[in-house]
């Protein structure tokens, strides 16, 4: 029974307690929460909650270092530069074993791109018969049998024989018709005054001065003498006759001059042509060289006789001069829709933690229009502040840098991001 009393005297203390509260928590209590609430209003306006799609980033120089890979396989001939050295464009980095001798096909190349193939083209046939040229010989055969048939024409001239000839021909004849043309004018005349004194002869027999007997001798020697002017035509026909034949002959061996030496300047040019195509095409497989202008770097050692797999990467060529840098973002479709020309884009590189060193700031330049096979779309971005960070700091470059970003799609508070939350609620009621 105590016990009972005592319980119902304190449950009576605190009913009495609870239901008449202090004067001073009344009014200091509502004052505190409206004070946290209008913080956590404040707070909410001020604290920035964005909405940002997260992707992968590389970040390169818009003239993106250069892997030099090899095109067959075989052992290193020789290596011409060492590890972070300035090489320049088209220079040889190393060479592949082969038949042929390097500086022998490089000296050839330099020789045949100086020549012009003219009429006083020479070919230097001692020094280049020398060289050790390996898969290209057969063609550089090729190329001097050419120029060694277009120089036999060009220089000993084998159609100059037939065309003296000719011409010899065509004078001769043309004497002969002269003289005879002579002969002929004086058988005319020989004619003419044998037809006179055929028809006078007529007349004095018509008129019985002479008889039967002296007519008919006339009438013979008018007619030898017309019989000899005809022969002397027929001759003179047939000598214009051979000297138009000997004109077509000359006409003929100038056509086949012109065309033997347009088909062996022809072949010779094709051959040459041919000869610096398999140049290119060996250095192509057995010479490594650079395509631009950088600083050369060697993932690993390689030395004289060292063995190279085909499309194994020998070197990598850092560009040089100023680089101006670029991101290169692959996202997925999702939410893509949201991504447009202009956005911010968070970077956080992985060889430079941004606790320590910052983000770096981009922005979007441009997204593909479609996507690749597997459904991803490819963004770049421009760094307008290159790699200084937010924290100032300025991150060095003289490689590719790996890293994560961040593309913010809509830069929201904390409170438009809650209230954004009921719009959506509403928006479909």
């Amino acid at each position: 029974m105590p016990d009972l009393e005592n319980e119902k005297l304190r449950s009576d203390n605190v009913q009495e307690i609870l239901s008449n509260p202090p004067s001073w928590i009344i009014r200091w209590g509502i004052s505190i929460v409206f004070l946290v609430l209008l913080l956590v209003l404040t707070l909410s306006y001020i604290i920035k909650y964005p909405d940002f799609i997260s992707a992968r980033i590389e970040i390169t120089s818009q003239n993106p270092p250069e892997k030099i890979e090899t095109r067959i396989s075989g052992k290193i001939e020789q290596v011409y530069v060492n590890n972070q050295d300035l090489v320049h464009k088209d220079q040889i980095i190393a060479s592949i074993q082969s038949t042929a001798n390097v500086k022998d096909v490089l000296s050839l190349k330099q020789y045949l791109e100086n020549i012009v193939l003219d009429e006083a083209f020479v070919l230097d046939r001692n020094k280049l018969s020398k060289y050790k040229l390996g898969e290209i010989q057969s063609s550089y055969t090729a190329f001097e049998k050419a120029y060694l048939d277009y120089s036999i024409l060009r220089n000993l001239q084998p159609y100059s024989v037939d065309k003296m000839s000719n011409n010899k021909a065509i004078d001769e004849l043309n004497a002969q018709i002269k003289t005879y043309e002579l002969q002929r004018n004086v058988e005319v005349a020989k004619y003419k005054l044998e037809e006179k004194s055929f028809m006078r002869t007529k007349q004095l027999f018509d008129d019985g001065v002479i008889s039967q007997n002296e007519l008919e001798t006339k009438r013979i020697q008018y007619l030898q003498a017309e019989q000899s002017l005809k022969a002397l035509d027929i001759t003179l026909s047939q000598l214009k006759q051979s000297k138009n034949s000997s004109y077509y002959t000359g006409q003929s061996v100038n056509i086949d001059e012109q065309k033997d030496k347009i088909n062996l300047k022809s072949t010779m040019d094709q051959s040459y042509y041919q000869l610096i195509k398999e140049i290119m095409d060996l250095e192509q497989l057995y010479f490594i060289k650079s395509s631009i202008d950088g600083k050369v770097s060697f993932q690993k050692y390689w030395g004289n006789n060292q063995f190279i797999k085909y499309g194994e990467v020998i070197c990598t060529i850092f560009p040089s001069g100023e680089k101006k840098l670029l991101g290169k973002l692959i996202v997925p479709a999702t939410n893509t829709g949201k991504i447009k020309p202009g956005q911010k884009v968070l970077i956080k590189l992985d060889n430079y933690l941004y606790q320590q060193f910052g983000i770096i700031y981009g922005k979007v330049r441009n997204i593909s229009l479609s996507p690749d096979s597997e459904g991803n779309y490819y963004i770049e971005v421009e760094l307008p502040n290159r790699l200084i960070t937010s924290y100032k700091k300025e991150i060095p470059f003289d490689k590719e840098l790996q890293g994560s970003a961040e593309i913010v799609t809509e830069d929201l508070r904390l409170i438009e991001r809650f209230f954004y939350q009921f719009r959506e609620v509403f928006k479909y009621q």
